[in-house]
Protein backbone atom coordinates (compact mmCIF):
# COMPACT_ATOMS: atom_id res chain seq x y z
CA UNK A 1 0.00 0.00 0.00
CA UNK A 2 1.83 3.34 -1.12
CA UNK A 3 2.87 5.61 1.73
CA UNK A 4 0.93 9.20 2.34
CA UNK A 5 3.04 12.40 2.58
CA UNK A 6 3.37 12.20 6.80
CA UNK A 7 4.32 8.09 7.07
CA UNK A 8 6.89 9.19 3.81
CA UNK A 9 8.55 12.09 5.97
CA UNK A 10 8.04 9.61 9.12
CA UNK A 11 9.65 6.73 7.40
CA UNK A 12 12.78 9.66 5.55
CA UNK A 13 13.70 11.07 8.81
CA UNK A 14 14.06 7.43 10.03
CA UNK A 15 16.59 6.36 7.49
CA UNK A 16 18.39 10.04 8.50
CA UNK A 17 18.25 9.86 11.67
CA UNK A 18 20.54 5.64 11.43
CA UNK A 19 22.65 7.15 8.89
CA UNK A 20 23.56 9.65 11.59
CA UNK A 21 27.01 8.41 12.67
CA UNK A 22 28.10 7.04 9.10
CA UNK A 23 27.54 10.49 7.60
CA UNK A 24 30.31 12.09 9.86
CA UNK A 25 32.57 9.43 8.31
CA UNK A 26 31.50 10.09 5.11
CA UNK A 27 31.72 14.33 5.30
CA UNK A 28 35.07 13.33 6.90
CA UNK A 29 36.51 10.96 4.19
CA UNK A 30 35.06 13.30 1.12
CA UNK A 31 36.40 16.47 2.36
CA UNK A 32 40.36 14.53 3.01
CA UNK A 33 39.96 13.13 -0.27
CA UNK A 34 39.12 16.62 -2.21
CA UNK A 35 41.55 18.19 -0.52
CA UNK A 36 41.51 22.33 -0.14
CA UNK A 37 40.81 23.97 3.51
CA UNK A 38 38.11 21.66 4.69
CA UNK A 39 40.72 18.54 3.86
CA UNK A 40 42.70 21.10 6.88
CA UNK A 41 40.22 21.24 8.86
CA UNK A 42 39.03 17.58 9.09
CA UNK A 43 42.83 16.34 9.44
CA UNK A 44 44.09 19.04 11.85
CA UNK A 45 40.76 20.97 13.73
CA UNK A 46 40.16 24.86 13.43
CA UNK A 47 42.95 25.61 15.71
CA UNK A 48 45.98 25.52 13.49
CA UNK A 49 46.34 27.98 10.68
CA UNK A 50 47.30 26.79 7.59
CA UNK A 51 47.24 27.20 3.95
CA UNK A 52 46.28 23.25 2.51
CA UNK A 53 49.16 24.04 -0.73
CA UNK A 54 51.36 24.50 2.17
CA UNK A 55 50.74 21.69 4.37
CA UNK A 56 54.13 19.41 3.97
CA UNK A 57 52.06 16.17 4.33
CA UNK A 58 51.56 13.48 1.32
CA UNK A 59 47.79 12.97 1.27
CA UNK A 60 48.20 9.05 1.31
CA UNK A 61 44.43 8.87 1.76
CA UNK A 62 43.99 10.04 -1.81
CA UNK A 63 47.06 7.64 -3.46
CA UNK A 64 45.72 4.51 -1.15
CA UNK A 65 42.24 4.74 -2.83
CA UNK A 66 43.17 5.40 -6.31
CA UNK A 67 45.67 2.90 -6.89
CA UNK A 68 43.50 0.40 -4.97
CA UNK A 69 40.47 1.31 -7.19
CA UNK A 70 42.04 1.32 -10.39
CA UNK A 71 42.69 -2.54 -9.67
CA UNK A 72 38.68 -2.90 -9.20
CA UNK A 73 37.45 -0.65 -11.82
CA UNK A 74 37.95 -3.69 -14.74
CA UNK A 75 34.51 -4.81 -15.53
CA UNK A 76 33.94 -8.52 -15.31
CA UNK A 77 33.15 -11.14 -18.08
CA UNK A 78 29.86 -12.12 -18.55
CA UNK A 79 28.46 -15.90 -18.95
CA UNK A 80 24.67 -17.11 -19.30
CA UNK A 81 24.43 -20.44 -18.97
CA UNK A 82 22.28 -23.12 -20.29
CA UNK A 83 19.27 -23.55 -18.61
CA UNK A 84 18.17 -27.30 -17.52
CA UNK A 85 21.04 -28.50 -18.84
CA UNK A 86 19.68 -29.03 -22.58
CA UNK A 87 22.97 -28.80 -24.78
CA UNK A 88 20.68 -28.15 -28.06
CA UNK A 89 21.74 -25.35 -30.18
CA UNK A 90 18.47 -23.72 -29.75
CA UNK A 91 19.35 -23.73 -26.16
CA UNK A 92 23.29 -22.45 -26.82
CA UNK A 93 21.54 -19.97 -29.24
CA UNK A 94 18.86 -18.97 -26.25
CA UNK A 95 21.70 -18.21 -23.89
CA UNK A 96 24.35 -16.22 -26.43
CA UNK A 97 21.21 -14.22 -27.20
CA UNK A 98 21.18 -13.38 -23.30
CA UNK A 99 24.59 -11.95 -23.31
CA UNK A 100 24.11 -9.96 -26.22
CA UNK A 101 21.26 -8.15 -24.76
CA UNK A 102 22.69 -7.93 -21.38
CA UNK A 103 26.09 -6.32 -23.10
CA UNK A 104 23.96 -4.48 -24.89
CA UNK A 105 22.41 -2.94 -21.58
CA UNK A 106 25.93 -2.48 -20.30
CA UNK A 107 26.76 -0.53 -23.43
CA UNK A 108 23.69 1.62 -22.97
CA UNK A 109 24.26 2.74 -19.44
CA UNK A 110 28.41 2.50 -19.94
CA UNK A 111 29.06 0.53 -17.06
CA UNK A 112 32.65 0.38 -17.70
CA UNK A 113 32.49 4.09 -17.13
CA UNK A 114 30.70 3.55 -13.73
CA UNK A 115 32.86 0.91 -12.68
CA UNK A 116 35.39 2.80 -11.89
CA UNK A 117 33.26 5.65 -10.09
CA UNK A 118 31.92 3.05 -7.79
CA UNK A 119 35.61 1.07 -7.35
CA UNK A 120 36.24 4.69 -5.54
CA UNK A 121 32.90 4.79 -3.56
CA UNK A 122 32.67 1.45 -1.89
CA UNK A 123 36.17 1.40 -0.31
CA UNK A 124 35.93 5.22 0.69
CA UNK A 125 32.09 5.32 1.75
CA UNK A 126 31.42 1.58 2.50
CA UNK A 127 29.34 1.24 0.03
CA UNK A 128 27.97 1.62 -3.63
CA UNK A 129 24.21 2.08 -4.78
CA UNK A 130 22.21 1.90 -8.56
CA UNK A 131 18.77 2.62 -8.89
CA UNK A 132 16.94 0.64 -11.93
CA UNK A 133 14.54 2.39 -14.40
CA UNK A 134 14.58 2.90 -18.07
CA UNK A 135 15.65 5.67 -20.58
CA UNK A 136 15.51 6.02 -24.25
CA UNK A 137 18.28 6.34 -27.14
CA UNK A 138 17.83 8.87 -29.89
CA UNK A 139 15.34 6.62 -31.94
CA UNK A 140 13.26 6.65 -28.95
CA UNK A 141 13.24 2.82 -27.67
CA UNK A 142 13.44 2.10 -24.23
CA UNK A 143 16.01 0.10 -22.37
CA UNK A 144 16.48 -0.65 -18.65
CA UNK A 145 18.87 1.33 -17.17
CA UNK A 146 21.12 1.23 -13.46
CA UNK A 147 21.87 4.72 -12.51
CA UNK A 148 25.01 5.04 -10.55
CA UNK A 149 24.13 7.22 -7.33
CA UNK A 150 26.22 9.35 -5.42
CA UNK A 151 26.82 7.09 -2.23
CA UNK A 152 27.43 10.75 -0.36
CA UNK A 153 23.31 11.60 -0.41
CA UNK A 154 22.59 8.17 0.00
CA UNK A 155 20.77 6.90 3.07
CA UNK A 156 20.12 2.55 3.09
CA UNK A 157 17.95 0.97 5.31
CA UNK A 158 18.88 -1.64 7.89
CA UNK A 159 21.12 -3.62 6.85
CA UNK A 160 21.16 -6.96 8.68
CA UNK A 161 22.41 -10.18 8.67
CA UNK A 162 22.01 -10.59 5.08
CA UNK A 163 23.43 -7.35 4.33
CA UNK A 164 20.53 -5.83 2.12
CA UNK A 165 18.06 -3.47 2.74
CA UNK A 166 14.96 -3.03 1.94
CA UNK A 167 14.59 0.44 1.50
CA UNK A 168 16.46 3.64 0.52
CA UNK A 169 16.64 7.24 0.61
CA UNK A 170 18.38 9.85 -1.42
CA UNK A 171 18.51 13.30 -0.23
CA UNK A 172 19.90 16.17 -2.19
CA UNK A 173 19.50 19.59 -3.15
CA UNK A 174 18.14 20.42 -7.12
CA UNK A 175 18.07 23.84 -8.81
CA UNK A 176 14.92 25.28 -8.97
CA UNK A 177 14.56 25.81 -12.44
CA UNK A 178 15.79 22.34 -12.92
CA UNK A 179 13.45 20.78 -10.82
CA UNK A 180 10.16 23.08 -12.34
CA UNK A 181 11.22 21.87 -16.32
CA UNK A 182 10.81 17.87 -14.87
CA UNK A 183 7.76 18.56 -13.05
CA UNK A 184 5.94 21.82 -14.33
CA UNK A 185 2.61 20.53 -12.48
CA UNK A 186 4.88 21.32 -8.86
CA UNK A 187 6.09 24.86 -9.92
CA UNK A 188 3.76 26.19 -6.64
CA UNK A 189 5.57 24.11 -4.34
CA UNK A 190 9.36 24.09 -6.08
CA UNK A 191 9.36 28.47 -5.98
CA UNK A 192 7.41 28.18 -2.64
CA UNK A 193 8.92 30.95 -0.05
CA UNK A 194 7.97 31.37 3.42
CA UNK A 195 5.38 34.10 2.85
CA UNK A 196 4.00 31.70 0.48
CA UNK A 197 1.07 29.04 1.04
CA UNK A 198 2.77 25.88 -0.25
CA UNK A 199 5.35 26.82 2.72
CA UNK A 200 4.41 24.77 5.65
CA UNK A 201 7.96 23.33 7.32
CA UNK A 202 10.80 25.73 7.54
CA UNK A 203 12.51 23.89 10.48
CA UNK A 204 12.80 20.61 8.82
CA UNK A 205 15.67 18.45 9.73
CA UNK A 206 15.87 16.78 6.08
CA UNK A 207 16.21 20.43 5.15
CA UNK A 208 19.64 21.41 6.49
CA UNK A 209 21.66 17.67 6.56
CA UNK A 210 23.32 18.95 3.44
CA UNK A 211 24.38 22.37 4.34
CA UNK A 212 24.52 23.57 0.65
CA UNK A 213 27.10 20.93 0.52
CA UNK A 214 27.76 20.33 -3.69
CA UNK A 215 27.77 17.21 -5.43
CA UNK A 216 27.90 15.67 -8.13
CA UNK A 217 24.78 16.44 -9.26
CA UNK A 218 24.74 19.81 -8.51
CA UNK A 219 28.20 21.56 -7.42
CA UNK A 220 27.15 24.74 -5.81
CA UNK A 221 24.56 23.00 -3.23
CA UNK A 222 21.64 25.61 -3.65
CA UNK A 223 18.19 24.53 -4.73
CA UNK A 224 15.60 22.65 -3.92
CA UNK A 225 16.02 19.93 -0.87
CA UNK A 226 14.74 16.72 -2.94
CA UNK A 227 14.09 13.15 -1.61
CA UNK A 228 13.67 10.00 -3.99
CA UNK A 229 12.69 7.27 -1.74
CA UNK A 230 12.04 3.42 -2.81
CA UNK A 231 11.15 0.65 -1.09
CA UNK A 232 8.87 -2.40 -2.37
CA UNK A 233 6.16 -0.70 -3.16
CA UNK A 234 7.94 2.09 -5.48
CA UNK A 235 9.59 5.28 -5.88
CA UNK A 236 8.40 8.24 -4.17
CA UNK A 237 9.43 11.84 -5.12
CA UNK A 238 9.01 14.02 -1.99
CA UNK A 239 9.50 17.51 -1.30
CA UNK A 240 10.53 17.67 2.20
CA UNK A 241 9.75 21.59 2.87
CA UNK A 242 6.34 21.51 1.71
CA UNK A 243 5.52 18.00 3.06
CA UNK A 244 4.41 17.30 -0.85
CA UNK A 245 4.99 14.23 -3.01
CA UNK A 246 4.97 15.33 -6.16
CA UNK A 247 5.82 11.66 -8.20
CA UNK A 248 5.15 8.32 -7.70
CA UNK A 249 6.74 5.56 -10.03
CA UNK A 250 5.49 2.12 -9.29
CA UNK A 251 7.63 -0.77 -8.84
CA UNK A 252 7.17 -3.43 -11.75
CA UNK A 253 9.85 -5.47 -10.45
CA UNK A 254 8.80 -8.44 -8.53
CA UNK A 255 12.42 -9.29 -6.99
CA UNK A 256 12.20 -6.40 -4.88
CA UNK A 257 12.93 -2.65 -4.44
CA UNK A 258 14.33 -1.13 -7.63
CA UNK A 259 17.60 -0.49 -6.17
CA UNK A 260 21.23 -2.77 -5.90
CA UNK A 261 23.46 -1.52 -3.09
CA UNK A 262 27.00 -3.41 -2.53
CA UNK A 263 28.45 -2.90 0.98
CA UNK A 264 31.95 -3.68 1.87
CA UNK A 265 32.23 -6.15 4.56
CA UNK A 266 32.63 -4.98 8.17
CA UNK A 267 32.38 -6.22 11.63
CA UNK A 268 29.31 -4.73 12.87
CA UNK A 269 28.80 -1.43 11.38
CA UNK A 270 29.09 -0.03 7.60
CA UNK A 271 32.18 1.85 7.80
CA UNK A 272 34.96 3.50 5.52
CA UNK A 273 38.18 1.59 4.59
CA UNK A 274 40.00 4.46 5.78
CA UNK A 275 37.81 5.49 8.90
CA UNK A 276 40.13 4.05 11.81
CA UNK A 277 43.65 5.57 9.94
CA UNK A 278 41.93 9.09 9.94
CA UNK A 279 44.04 10.22 13.14
CA UNK A 280 47.35 8.68 12.06
CA UNK A 281 47.07 10.96 8.82
CA UNK A 282 46.83 13.95 11.16
CA UNK A 283 49.31 13.23 13.39
CA UNK A 284 51.59 12.71 10.32
CA UNK A 285 50.46 15.94 9.34
CA UNK A 286 51.16 17.69 12.26
CA UNK A 287 54.71 15.90 13.04
CA UNK A 288 55.89 16.42 8.86
CA UNK A 289 54.55 20.35 9.92
CA UNK A 290 56.80 20.12 13.06
CA UNK A 291 59.45 18.64 11.24
CA UNK A 292 59.77 21.59 8.59
CA UNK A 293 59.82 23.87 10.86
CA UNK A 294 62.38 22.39 12.89
CA UNK A 295 64.80 21.99 10.09
CA UNK A 296 64.03 25.65 9.39
CA UNK A 297 65.43 26.43 12.46
CA UNK A 298 68.16 24.03 12.42
CA UNK A 299 69.53 26.03 8.94
CA UNK A 300 69.31 29.37 10.36
CA UNK A 301 70.43 28.33 14.15
CA UNK A 302 71.70 31.40 16.27
CA UNK A 303 75.24 31.37 17.09
CA UNK A 304 76.43 32.79 20.35
CA UNK A 305 79.87 34.45 20.80
CA UNK A 306 81.61 35.24 23.71
CA UNK A 307 84.27 37.52 23.69
CA UNK A 308 84.89 40.73 21.87
CA UNK A 309 84.68 41.24 17.88
CA UNK A 310 87.88 43.71 16.49
CA UNK A 311 85.93 44.18 13.25
CA UNK A 312 83.27 45.50 14.28
CA UNK A 313 80.67 43.96 12.89
CA UNK A 314 79.81 40.51 12.66
CA UNK A 315 79.39 39.21 9.22
CA UNK A 316 77.68 36.13 7.81
CA UNK A 317 77.63 34.12 4.56
CA UNK A 318 80.17 33.44 1.95
CA UNK A 319 84.13 34.24 2.17
CA UNK A 320 82.76 36.73 5.14
CA UNK A 321 85.64 37.11 7.98
CA UNK A 322 85.43 38.16 11.30
CA UNK A 323 88.25 38.86 13.62
CA UNK A 324 87.95 38.17 17.61
CA UNK A 325 89.87 38.81 20.47
CA UNK A 326 92.14 36.38 21.73
CA UNK A 327 89.85 33.84 24.36
CA UNK A 328 86.75 34.04 22.43
CA UNK A 329 84.69 31.24 21.94
CA UNK A 330 82.33 30.78 19.28
CA UNK A 331 79.34 27.89 19.63
CA UNK A 332 76.10 27.08 17.51
CA UNK A 333 73.73 25.00 19.22
CA UNK A 334 73.23 21.62 17.55
CA UNK A 335 70.15 20.09 17.51
CA UNK A 336 69.19 16.62 16.14
CA UNK A 337 65.44 16.88 16.49
CA UNK A 338 64.84 16.64 12.37
CA UNK A 339 66.28 12.85 12.37
CA UNK A 340 64.12 11.91 14.85
CA UNK A 341 60.94 13.67 13.56
CA UNK A 342 61.97 11.67 10.27
CA UNK A 343 62.29 8.27 12.47
CA UNK A 344 58.86 9.13 13.69
CA UNK A 345 56.83 10.01 10.03
CA UNK A 346 58.54 7.20 8.18
CA UNK A 347 57.21 4.54 11.21
CA UNK A 348 53.51 6.66 10.84
CA UNK A 349 53.63 6.03 6.91
CA UNK A 350 54.38 2.62 7.85
CA UNK A 351 51.01 2.46 10.22
CA UNK A 352 49.22 4.44 7.52
CA UNK A 353 50.20 1.76 4.86
CA UNK A 354 48.85 -1.38 6.82
CA UNK A 355 45.79 0.06 7.99
CA UNK A 356 44.87 1.27 4.13
CA UNK A 357 45.95 -1.82 2.88
CA UNK A 358 48.46 0.34 1.03
CA UNK A 359 51.33 -1.85 -0.06
CA UNK A 360 54.41 0.03 -1.01
CA UNK A 361 54.63 -2.00 -4.10
CA UNK A 362 51.67 -0.41 -6.09
CA UNK A 363 54.00 2.91 -6.15
CA UNK A 364 56.65 0.59 -7.73
CA UNK A 365 58.69 0.61 -4.95
CA UNK A 366 60.52 -2.90 -3.41
CA UNK A 367 59.77 -3.22 0.04
CA UNK A 368 63.22 -5.12 0.64
CA UNK A 369 66.91 -4.29 -0.45
CA UNK A 370 67.17 -7.33 -2.06
CA UNK A 371 63.98 -9.46 -3.16
CA UNK A 372 63.41 -12.66 -5.27
CA UNK A 373 60.31 -12.83 -7.87
CA UNK A 374 58.69 -15.31 -5.33
CA UNK A 375 59.13 -13.02 -2.25
CA UNK A 376 56.99 -10.46 -4.27
CA UNK A 377 54.62 -12.66 -4.94
CA UNK A 378 54.16 -13.93 -1.32
CA UNK A 379 54.30 -10.32 -0.56
CA UNK A 380 51.75 -9.68 -2.77
CA UNK A 381 49.20 -12.34 -1.77
CA UNK A 382 47.46 -9.98 1.00
CA UNK A 383 46.92 -7.15 -1.32
CA UNK A 384 45.39 -10.13 -3.58
CA UNK A 385 42.79 -11.36 -1.18
CA UNK A 386 42.00 -7.96 -0.36
CA UNK A 387 41.03 -7.06 -4.04
CA UNK A 388 39.47 -10.59 -4.46
CA UNK A 389 36.98 -9.54 -1.95
CA UNK A 390 35.82 -6.17 -3.19
CA UNK A 391 35.64 -8.29 -6.24
CA UNK A 392 33.26 -10.57 -4.93
CA UNK A 393 31.06 -7.68 -3.95
CA UNK A 394 31.28 -5.98 -7.10
CA UNK A 395 30.69 -9.38 -8.97
CA UNK A 396 27.67 -9.88 -6.60
CA UNK A 397 25.94 -6.32 -6.97
CA UNK A 398 26.75 -6.65 -10.72
CA UNK A 399 25.04 -10.34 -10.98
CA UNK A 400 21.80 -8.74 -9.23
CA UNK A 401 21.74 -5.64 -11.41
CA UNK A 402 21.46 -7.83 -14.71
CA UNK A 403 18.86 -10.13 -12.92
CA UNK A 404 16.65 -6.87 -11.82
CA UNK A 405 17.40 -5.18 -15.70
CA UNK A 406 16.41 -8.20 -17.33
CA UNK A 407 13.16 -8.63 -15.65
CA UNK A 408 12.28 -4.82 -15.59
CA UNK A 409 12.79 -4.77 -19.36
CA UNK A 410 10.29 -7.97 -19.70
CA UNK A 411 7.74 -6.78 -17.40
CA UNK A 412 8.11 -3.17 -18.48
CA UNK A 413 8.52 -3.34 -22.09
CA UNK A 414 7.29 -7.41 -22.81
CA UNK A 415 5.94 -6.95 -26.32
CA UNK A 416 8.17 -3.53 -27.83
CA UNK A 417 11.00 -5.20 -30.35
CA UNK A 418 13.56 -3.57 -30.18
CA UNK A 419 17.32 -3.05 -31.42
CA UNK A 420 20.65 -3.86 -29.87
CA UNK A 421 24.68 -3.47 -30.87
CA UNK A 422 27.09 -3.88 -29.79
CA UNK A 423 30.77 -6.53 -29.26
CA UNK A 424 30.30 -10.17 -27.45
CA UNK A 425 33.21 -12.55 -27.95
CA UNK A 426 35.35 -10.03 -29.75
CA UNK A 427 32.64 -10.26 -32.58
CA UNK A 428 30.23 -7.17 -33.70
CA UNK A 429 26.41 -7.98 -33.54
CA UNK A 430 23.54 -5.91 -34.89
CA UNK A 431 20.09 -7.54 -34.08
CA UNK A 432 16.72 -7.10 -32.81
CA UNK A 433 15.20 -8.87 -29.67
CA UNK A 434 11.78 -8.81 -28.31
CA UNK A 435 11.51 -9.08 -24.19
CA UNK A 436 8.81 -11.12 -23.57
CA UNK A 437 9.92 -13.82 -26.00
CA UNK A 438 13.83 -13.73 -26.02
CA UNK A 439 14.30 -13.25 -22.28
CA UNK A 440 11.11 -15.25 -20.46
CA UNK A 441 11.90 -15.00 -16.87
CA UNK A 442 16.02 -16.04 -17.55
CA UNK A 443 16.68 -13.49 -14.99
CA UNK A 444 20.63 -14.97 -14.12
CA UNK A 445 23.81 -14.48 -14.94
CA UNK A 446 27.20 -14.96 -14.52
CA UNK A 447 29.96 -12.32 -13.45
CA UNK A 448 33.55 -13.72 -13.87
CA UNK A 449 36.67 -11.82 -13.11
CA UNK A 450 38.56 -14.72 -14.80
CA UNK A 451 42.16 -16.25 -13.63
CA UNK A 452 44.07 -13.38 -13.78
CA UNK A 453 41.82 -10.53 -12.85
CA UNK A 454 44.09 -7.93 -10.85
CA UNK A 455 47.01 -9.42 -12.86
CA UNK A 456 49.48 -6.62 -14.38
CA UNK A 457 50.15 -7.48 -18.31
CA UNK A 458 53.79 -8.74 -17.66
CA UNK A 459 52.11 -11.02 -15.28
CA UNK A 460 49.20 -12.41 -17.14
CA UNK A 461 51.47 -13.46 -19.80
CA UNK A 462 53.48 -15.78 -17.91
CA UNK A 463 51.12 -17.04 -15.64
CA UNK A 464 48.74 -17.54 -18.83
CA UNK A 465 51.57 -19.35 -20.82
CA UNK A 466 52.11 -21.46 -17.61
CA UNK A 467 48.55 -22.53 -16.99
CA UNK A 468 47.99 -23.36 -20.80
CA UNK A 469 51.20 -25.32 -20.78
CA UNK A 470 49.99 -27.71 -18.14
CA UNK A 471 46.58 -28.13 -19.80
CA UNK A 472 44.92 -26.17 -17.14
CA UNK A 473 43.34 -23.31 -20.13
CA UNK A 474 43.22 -23.13 -23.26
CA UNK A 475 44.23 -20.62 -26.12
CA UNK A 476 40.68 -18.44 -26.19
CA UNK A 477 40.55 -18.33 -22.45
CA UNK A 478 44.37 -16.58 -22.52
CA UNK A 479 43.49 -14.28 -25.47
CA UNK A 480 40.08 -12.94 -23.46
CA UNK A 481 42.05 -12.53 -20.30
CA UNK A 482 44.38 -10.08 -22.49
CA UNK A 483 43.27 -6.51 -22.14
CA UNK A 484 43.98 -4.90 -26.31
CA UNK A 485 42.38 -8.00 -27.95
CA UNK A 486 39.14 -6.75 -29.18
CA UNK A 487 38.34 -9.27 -32.10
CA UNK A 488 39.44 -12.66 -30.62
CA UNK A 489 37.51 -14.47 -33.43
CA UNK A 490 39.26 -12.93 -35.78
CA UNK A 491 42.33 -13.06 -34.24
CA UNK A 492 41.81 -16.45 -34.07
CA UNK A 493 41.11 -16.51 -37.80
CA UNK A 494 44.31 -15.32 -39.05
CA UNK A 495 46.25 -17.79 -36.25
CA UNK A 496 44.47 -20.66 -38.44
CA UNK A 497 44.85 -19.15 -41.66
CA UNK A 498 48.76 -18.23 -41.00
CA UNK A 499 49.15 -21.69 -39.70
CA UNK A 500 47.86 -23.54 -42.45
CA UNK A 501 49.70 -21.04 -44.97
CA UNK A 502 53.15 -22.44 -43.14
CA UNK A 503 52.31 -25.66 -43.67
CA UNK A 504 51.23 -25.52 -47.89
CA UNK A 505 54.62 -23.08 -47.63
CA UNK A 506 56.92 -26.04 -46.19
CA UNK A 507 55.02 -28.13 -48.44
CA UNK A 508 55.10 -26.66 -52.06
CA UNK A 509 59.09 -26.11 -50.85
CA UNK A 510 59.54 -30.08 -50.15
CA UNK A 511 58.36 -30.82 -53.65
CA UNK A 512 60.02 -28.02 -55.62
CA UNK A 513 63.91 -29.65 -53.54
CA UNK A 514 62.31 -33.16 -55.05
CA UNK A 515 62.06 -31.29 -58.54
CA UNK A 516 58.56 -30.98 -59.28
CA UNK A 517 58.44 -28.49 -62.02
CA UNK A 518 54.71 -26.82 -60.63
CA UNK A 519 56.24 -26.35 -57.41
CA UNK A 520 59.44 -25.11 -58.76
CA UNK A 521 57.66 -22.04 -60.96
CA UNK A 522 55.31 -21.76 -57.67
CA UNK A 523 58.47 -20.79 -55.51
CA UNK A 524 59.85 -18.66 -57.78
CA UNK A 525 56.33 -16.48 -58.09
CA UNK A 526 56.74 -16.41 -54.65
CA UNK A 527 60.12 -14.64 -54.87
CA UNK A 528 58.96 -12.19 -57.69
CA UNK A 529 55.93 -11.71 -55.38
CA UNK A 530 56.23 -12.01 -51.90
CA UNK A 531 53.00 -9.94 -50.81
CA UNK A 532 50.69 -12.80 -53.25
CA UNK A 533 51.46 -16.03 -51.35
CA UNK A 534 48.20 -17.00 -50.41
CA UNK A 535 47.08 -16.82 -53.83
CA UNK A 536 50.06 -18.62 -55.41
CA UNK A 537 49.57 -21.16 -52.91
CA UNK A 538 45.75 -21.32 -53.70
CA UNK A 539 46.79 -21.64 -57.38
CA UNK A 540 48.66 -24.15 -56.76
CA UNK A 541 47.10 -26.79 -54.48
CA UNK A 542 43.82 -25.81 -56.65
CA UNK A 543 42.85 -29.56 -57.87
CA UNK A 544 41.93 -27.49 -61.54
CA UNK A 545 45.74 -25.83 -61.40
CA UNK A 546 47.10 -25.08 -64.55
CA UNK A 547 49.78 -26.90 -66.50
CA UNK A 548 53.20 -24.92 -67.08
CA UNK A 549 53.12 -23.21 -70.10
CA UNK A 550 55.82 -24.43 -72.98
CA UNK A 551 57.72 -21.11 -71.67
CA UNK A 552 57.80 -22.10 -68.38
CA UNK A 553 58.64 -25.51 -69.67
CA UNK A 554 61.72 -24.29 -71.25
CA UNK A 555 62.46 -21.76 -67.99
CA UNK A 556 63.09 -24.90 -66.47
CA UNK A 557 64.71 -26.39 -68.95
CA UNK A 558 62.00 -29.24 -70.05
CA UNK A 559 61.83 -27.73 -73.56
CA UNK A 560 64.48 -30.47 -75.28
CA UNK A 561 63.95 -33.77 -75.90
CA UNK A 562 61.95 -35.84 -72.93
CA UNK A 563 63.28 -38.54 -71.13
CA UNK A 564 61.56 -41.54 -71.86
CA UNK A 565 59.81 -43.46 -68.85
CA UNK A 566 61.13 -46.58 -67.14
CA UNK A 567 60.43 -50.36 -67.63
CA UNK A 568 56.58 -50.28 -67.24
CA UNK A 569 55.71 -47.01 -67.68
CA UNK A 570 57.26 -46.19 -64.26
CA UNK A 571 60.12 -42.94 -63.88
CA UNK A 572 63.48 -43.67 -65.43
CA UNK A 573 67.00 -44.42 -64.17
CA UNK A 574 69.82 -42.80 -63.87
CA UNK A 575 70.97 -43.90 -67.55
CA UNK A 576 67.80 -43.23 -69.37
CA UNK A 577 68.18 -39.84 -68.09
CA UNK A 578 72.01 -39.23 -68.87
CA UNK A 579 71.35 -40.97 -72.45
CA UNK A 580 68.41 -38.52 -73.08
CA UNK A 581 70.49 -35.11 -72.02
CA UNK A 582 73.22 -36.20 -74.33
CA UNK A 583 71.10 -36.67 -77.04
CA UNK A 584 71.17 -32.87 -76.83
CA UNK A 585 74.87 -31.73 -77.12
CA UNK A 586 76.46 -28.72 -76.12
CA UNK A 587 73.72 -25.54 -76.05
CA UNK A 588 75.45 -22.35 -77.14
CA UNK A 589 75.66 -20.00 -74.51
CA UNK A 590 72.95 -17.45 -74.17
CA UNK A 591 70.70 -19.75 -76.19
CA UNK A 592 67.82 -21.67 -74.72
CA UNK A 593 67.72 -25.41 -75.24
CA UNK A 594 65.20 -26.86 -77.88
Amino acid sequence: MPLNSDKLYDRIDYLRVINQESLIDRSRIRDIMNGGEAAVKALLGNTINVEYHELPAPNLFLTALERFSQKLGRSPDLKVDIINEKDSERARKKSEKLERIVLAYDKFQKLHMQLPQAARWLPGYGFVAWTIGHRRDREGNPYPYAELQDSFTCYPGTFGNDQQPSELAIIRRVPHRILAEQYPEAKEYIYAREDNQGFQNPYSALIDTRNNAGTWANSTGHGKVLVQYYDKEGTYVYLPENKKIIDFIPNVLRSGPAFILAKRYSFDQMQSQFQHITGLMANMAKINILGTIAMEDAVFTETNIVGEIESGKYRKGRFAVNYLTPGSQVSKPVNNLPYQLFQQVDRLERHLRLGAAYPVSDDGQSPNAFVTGRGLEELGQSASLHVREYQTILKEALQEMDAKRLEYDELMFGNVRKPIAGRHKGTSFKESYTPESDISEVYETRRVYGVMAGFDEPQKIITGLQLKQQGIIDTQTLQENMDGLDNITKIQQRISAERAETVLFESLMAQAAQGNPKATMAAIEIRKNPHQMSEILDKFYSAEGEEPSPEEMAMMGQGGPQIPPGPGGGPADIAQVLGALGQRGPQPQGVPGG
